[in-house]
């Protein structure tokens, strides 16, 4: 039985990274701001200290037993000078009509005051009966609150609460979300239970995916490539473009065969999530560059490793039977980390490239044009080594998680024009009726700002393929 391979995966972040989680953060119910720090609460932690805190302001059953013939006492009190006042003024009401009636009127009004106070009491007696002297089973302070700023309104939370080691604060990040408005919102990052971010295993994988497909789709999706807009569903397109890279040859039929899927290479290859770490997200503003939106999102900073495991298993490369039924062809060479890495460079080379083109077309991009510039030294010194450079997660653009210009160039212009239109790939149909041969395609980019100018693009990390041992 052949051992499968295993590697380990070192992944540097060269900019911030955001894997989303395909959670929203909502302001007053997920996070608060207070002095441009955003907080993100944990809101069941929150509500119970709120309810301790209600619970130890409120009186025993002996002081509220003293406290309610407390207020009787002085509702019999209001009661006999109403009483005195009522007699008092009909012996001797005001000679002026009118002074009269509104004399008559107050203390009528009075009178019914006392009345309704005293019903009230004697509800509160009879639940302090009923309930042991208990009292509310829900605090009205929160029965009235409807976000956090209104726990802190009502003292059952303060500021002080707000600390790292508080039970209510999960997290937190400086500065606060470009939108300012009570509905604010917040994309969150993938974490572990524990709020620890890490990377999963299948944006990795994907990453791969990708790059192999750029690789090797001029090579082995020939056809693919050329009829790629005669179909009516994108889906059925992509998919048949994936068989031809990714699918080994079916030898034979087999009952062991029972999905087609299997026939897929990098069923073979298994990515783990990497180790978390300990380190809070950054809080981001990105923005659609030339013109968009702000979106306010959590991000891994630039500067932190990651470690992983890379496996390969060997048994479909190697064993007779099994390549007997399907035939997988030079992949156990493709799959080496030398050459998993000299395909990672090569895409880099050119999503770079391009990513340059784009932005020097942009005075307002010099900070992404210098990033750029800078990643291009770096993928250079790489040459040689088993470590590539890569986009990854949210932000990293259509261009990472696709053929890209595979799809184009001079033989492939018209058709790519037509798919455009077709599978109304601008998301609008207006728009895509108006793409025509070599207009930018995608034509914008998500980009971080910093102080309201464009900053750096989002993802790209650097993966090293090591030798794992022990």
């Amino acid at each position: 039985m052949p051992i499968n391979h295993v590697y380990r995966l070192r992944i540097e972040t060269i900019s911030p990274l955001c894997v989303l989680s395909g959670k929203t953060l909502l302001r007053e119910i997920d996070f608060t701001v207070i002095n441009k720090m955003t907080y993100v609460i944990d809101s069941d932690a929150a509500l119970e200290v709120a309810l301790q805190r209600w619970l130890e302001r409120q009186p025993s059953p002996e002081q509220r037993q003293a406290e309610l013939s407390a207020r009787e006492e002085k509702l019999q009190q209001r009661k006999q000078r109403n009483i005195a006042e009522i007699a008092r003024f009909e012996q001797s009401p005001p000679r002026d009509p009118r002074k009269a009636a509104k004399e008559e009127q107050r203390l009528a009004t009075e009178a019914e005051k006392i009345k309704e106070a005293f019903a009230r009491l004697r509800k509160e007696r009879e639940e302090l009966a009923a309930t042991g002297g208990v009292g509310p089973v829900v605090p009205p302070e929160l029965l009235r609150n409807s976000g956090f700023s209104d726990l802190l309104e009502s003292k059952l939370l303060t500021p002080d609460d707000l600390t790292v080691g508080s039970p209510i604060v999960r997290y937190a990040y400086a500065g606060q979300p470009e939108v300012k408005s009570e509905y604010s919102a917040i994309l969150a990052c993938v974490k572990n239970p524990a709020d620890r971010l890490y990377l999963p295993g299948s944006s990795l994988k994907g990453a791969l995916r990708s790059v192999l497909a750029w690789a090797l789709a001029s090579e082995r999706a020939t056809r693919q490539l050329q009829t790629y807009t005669d179909e009516r569903d994108n889906r059925r397109v992509a998919r048949q473009i994936e068989q031809a890279i990714f699918y080994g040859r079916k030898v034979r039929n087999d009952q062991r065969v029972s999905h087609d899927m299997l026939r897929d290479v990098l069923r073979t290859v298994h990515v783990s999530d990497s180790q978390p770490i300990a380190q809070s997200p950054l809080l981001l503003q990105v923005r659609v560059f030339p013109r968009g939106s702000p979106i306010a999102v959590e991000a891994i900073p630039a500067g932190v490793t990651f470690t992983a495991v890379l496996q390969i298993e060997q048994y479909p490369f190697t064993n007779r039977d099994a390549r007997a039924i399907i035939d997988f062809g030079d992949w156990a060479q493709r799959l080496q980390p030398a050459a998993l890495a000299a395909s990672g460079r090569q895409r880099a080379q050119g999503l770079i490239e391009s990513e340059l083109a784009f932005f020097k077309r942009h005075t307002a991009a010099a900070e992404l044009v210098r990033f750029y510039d800078r990643i291009a030294d770096r993928l250079r010194q790489l040459e040689g080594t088993t470590a590539f450079l890569v986009p990854l997660g949210w932000g990293a653009g259509w261009r990472s998680k696709t053929l890209d210009n595979r799809l184009r160039g001079e033989q492939r212009e018209e058709a790519f024009v037509q798919a455009v239109k077709q599978y109304n790939m601008k998301l609008n149909r207006q728009r895509s009726e108006r793409f025509q041969p070599g207009d930018a395609f995608p034509a914008t980019r998500k980009v971080i700002m910093r102080n309201g100018q464009p900053w750096l693009p989002l993802g790209w990390v650097c993966v090293t393929i090591e030798e794992r041992n022990g």
